[in-house]
């Protein structure tokens, strides 16, 4: 398992702490996992994150962690860049902020000037602003800018999801890349919490997705959690354009329900790349991926493939998706 805790301890060679946190029980119980990092009090972690002419993706070489108390707000409207699944209610909420992982489409580079790991630890705030909600059913993604089940010193997951088991209209989305199953192994499966695993071809994690695990890795956390009796949905999302896209994806198709049985999942998504345009322009100043430079049409600044191709490639997957789904069990991503 690639992102284990105990593969990190080497990662942060600094650790910046807000000072009103110095002593506090989440930042010791950190401060143990990573022993050989050199503590930095500040005073807020904006004085830090937000600094100007930072290099990103120097940064990305060498991440430090940076622990805050988060003030409100503690939860955003769901982006039309994401599915609400049908509920009214649908929230996002930023316990952590950027990610260990390295994708070349990430939004997130596009996003902030710093690509170092802020880790909030304040998740009791976050619970109390969410109970105001709860009168009615919500979703809530949990790990929507960043990937919090593949880095997760505090347990902050497994605090999530102690916490929707106590509340009836309360539905976790767990989305994620990492093979972490362990936490999640040790809870009690919930049907109002989905973890949402996204997959690619292992060309395409070689490729474009650094630092994630292997497809084989990811199967095989989704095999053990789904038998586990764990709610699982599949993620074809995002498709990249790829040359010999349909020799690529339509072989990974097969091969992803050759190793996963089709009905212990609940359901399975699939979409294409698309980002906002203001992110898109950042991404391309960096010269960092070729991906930034596709010819994408502009569409209510929203960076998408052209209708015709992006269609073809939509089309070619969910046929052979409903191959080994039922209809109702696939969801196509549309812009709204």
């Amino acid at each position: 398992m690639k992102t284990s805790s105990h593969h990190l301890n080497d990662r942060f060679s600094h650790i910046y702490v807000e000072k009103s946190l110095l002593h506090s029980k989440d930042v010791l119980t950190i401060k143990t996992k990573f022993p050989k990092a050199t503590i930095v009090e500040i005073e807020h972690y904006k004085d830090v994150f937000n600094r100007t002419s930072q290099e990103y993706r120097e940064q990305k070489k060498s991440l430090s962690l940076i622990l805050a108390k988060k003030e409100n707000p503690f939860l955003y409207k769901g982006s039309n860049f994401s599915d609400d699944f049908g509920f009214e209610n649908f929230f996002y909420t930023p316990s952590m902020l950027n990610c260990l992982y390295d994708c070349e489409y990430c939004y997130l580079q596009g996003m902030y000037q710093s690509a170092n790991i802020v880790l909030f630890v304040n998740t009791e705030d976050f619970f109390a602003q969410l109970q105001e909600h709860l009168n009615k059913p919500t979703l809530v993604a949990i790990s929507y800018d960043t990937d919090l089940l593949a880095f997760d010193p505090l347990n902050q997951v497994t605090q999530w999801l102690n916490f929707a088991q106590i509340q009836e209209n309360m539905h976790i989305e767990l989305r994620t890349k990492s093979a972490n199953y362990r936490p999640l192994q040790k809870l009690k499966p919930n049907d109002r919490v989905t973890i949402a695993w996204t997959l690619s071809p292992q060309s395409v994690i070689e490729k474009y997705e650094h630092k994630t695990p292997s497809l084989k890795n990811r199967l095989n956390a989704i095999k053990i959690l789904s038998e586990a009796g764990w709610k699982i949905r599949i993620c074809f999302d995002p498709m990249l354009d790829i040359e010999n896209f349909s020799e690529i994806y339509e072989p990974f198709v097969d091969e992803v329900f050759s190793e996963i049985e089709a009905d212990k999942l609940s359901q399975c998504t699939i979409g294409t790349f698309r980002i906002g345009n203001k992110h898109l322009k950042n991404i391309k100043k960096m010269q960092h991926s070729a991906l930034a430079f596709y010819p994408y049409e502009i569409k209510n600044d929203m960076a998408l493939y052209p209708k015709k191709r992006n269609t073809f490639l939509i089309e070619t997957i969910e046929k052979i998706v409903l191959t080994y789904m039922s209809k109702d069990k696939v969801r196509v991503w549309q812009e709204q």
